[in-house]
Order: structure tokens, then C-alpha cells, then sequence
């Protein structure tokens, strides 16, 4: 069973089995295609003023539910605030979601096909906070695309087996555990 374990000095280790690990990096690269919407998310330059005053930042509300989740409103009854909230955020907050990304796939490495040792890797605490971060977002998408609320695990645990969602909603609690794991181990 996977599990992240505590390290000296705040690190974390763990060990993946292959699958888990290709898993992870299958969900991880299309994370970073949602919130890139297929193009490379590059900072506006250099100049810090000029990023901040970005005029061709996104102003409207992403269409598709999932970014909606992870990019929220921060003023749903003021569409103008809200607008202007995220012109000066939208930018950095997705960057900040892509670079942790990017730190989940370089804690993973390439995993080949055929694989059957573990793929063992340790964190420093920076890592491991981008790690949490990035299974939460990877939660948050799957819960929107599967419409999963806080009320509804009856509904989730009566599924019939060869309902097509299952499987989604297993990697989903799944993620759920290995958040929780990471969690554990970066408290101790």
C-alpha cells in the first residue's frame, strides 16, 4: 500500500507502486493542459509592473466547471470586482498550480512501461507542500467532473460495479488517502 513516510528534518519519503506512479503522472499532465488551456503558461516579462498591469489578462469566468473549481470567483454577486479580481490574479494563481505540478512530475521521474520496481523518491518541505496542493487540485477536478458534493457518499458507495464512474470515483477517494497520508508524515 502506498503511503508517504516522515524523514528527518521535515522530509518525506515514499514509494509508489509503477501503476500509482503513471497514474499520478497521467492526471498531473492533464492538470497542467486544464489550466494551461493547451497553450505554455509563461509569465507577461520581466518587469513586475507591467505583469501586474497585464490588459490582456483573463477577465471572464473560465466555461469550463473544473477550472471554475479551481480558479474561483472572488466576488460571485460582482461580476466587475470579480472581473478585476481575477485580471490581477488569474495569471499567477494558475503558474502557481502548474509549478507545483511540475514538481510532482519531477518527483516522479519517467516511468517506463513494463516498470515493476517501486518508484521511490524523497521530498523537502517545499515539495511536499506543492504535492499537497497539487493532489488537492487533481481532487478538486475529479470531483467536479463527477459532480461529487459533501452529502453524497451513499449515493458514491451504492454505485453498481459496472457503473463507468466507479473507477473515477475509486482514484478519486484514492487521491483522497495518499493527500491524507502526505499529510500524516509531514506533521510527524
Amino acid at each position: 500500500m502506498t503511503q508517504f513516510r516522515s524523514r528527518r528534518r521535515g522530509g518525506v519519503y515514499a514509494a509508489l507502486p509503477p501503476y500509482a506512479a503513471t497514474l499520478i503522472v497521467d492526471l498531473t499532465r492533464q492538470l497542467i493542459e486544464l489550466l494551461s488551456d493547451g497553450e505554455a503558461i509563461e509569465p507577461v516579462g520581466s518587469d513586475p509592473l507591467e505583469a501586474m498591469l497585464d490588459f490582456a489578462a483573463p477577465r471572464e469566468v473560465p466555461e469550463d466547471p473544473a477550472l471554475r473549481r479551481l480558479l474561483p470567483s472572488a466576488a460571485p454577486d460582482d461580476e466587475d470586482v470579480a472581473a478585476e479580481f481575477r485580471r490581477f490574479t488569474e495569471r499567477s494563481l494558475r503558474e502557481a498550480k502548474v509549478a507545483d505540478a511540475a514538481v510532482v512530475l519531477s518527483s516522479l521521474g519517467e516511468v517506463a512501461e513494463g516498470d515493476t520496481d517501486d518508484i521511490e523518491f524523497e521530498l523537502d518541505a517545499e515539495a511536499a507542500r506543492s504535492w499537497m496542493r497539487c493532489l488537492t487540485d487533481l481532487r478538486l477536478t475529479l470531483a467536479e467532473r463527477l459532480g461529487v458534493t459533501a452529502e453524497d457518499e451513499d449515493f458514491w458507495e451504492g454505485l453498481p460495479p459496472d457503473d463507468t464512474r466507479l473507477p473515477v470515483y475509486e482514484i478519486y477517494g484514492w487521491l483522497g488517502y495518499l493527500l491524507e497520508s502526505l499529510i500524516d508524515a509531514v506533521r510527524r
